[in-house]
């Protein structure tokens, strides 16, 4: 009967150890909010262009690490996705800084364009050694 006091508590302490201790990166991105994916959808699509088939906008999310990145997927012939910078976290006035399509662009491209972590939390993927044609996350 004694000993069960104790065990309550020590699981509740690992429970919220293993919540803390758990990687925080997949849940670090997060989808954008309605004006925001409004503001994203339009720039995105417009850097996409008019390719035969069109282009699709199927979603954006923003970076926790700098709410100033966020990353559009739009599929379309060539194209699979842009990255994004504004001025503030606030602004809704997003600028393309970076195009993905084609094939997998250099992490080098990437990584001049926005910090490692913003990379990491977005999931940005991309050519990490030319000469081997080893790909992953450039964050």
């Amino acid at each position: 009967m004694r000993n069960s006091l104790f065990v309550v508590p020590a699981l509740l302490a690992a429970a919220v150890l293993l919540v803390l201790a758990s990687p925080a990166a997949d849940a670090a991105r997060r989808p954008a909010s309605r004006a925001a994916a409004k503001a994203i959808k339009r720039v995105a699509l417009r850097a996409c262009g008019s390719p035969p088939g069109g282009c699709r906008y199927l979603g954006a999310r923003v970076s926790t690490r700098n709410a100033r990145y966020a990353w559009a997927d739009v599929v379309g012939e060539g194209f699979s996705g842009v990255l994004l910078k504004r001025p503030s976290a606030r602004s809704h006035r997003f600028s393309v800084i970076g195009t993905q399509g084609g094939g997998i662009g250099s992490c080098a491209y990437w990584r001049a364009r926005a910090p490692r972590p913003v990379l990491r939390d977005l999931r940005v993927s991309g050519l990490l050694d030319a000469s081997t044609g080893a790909t992953g996350r450039c964050g």
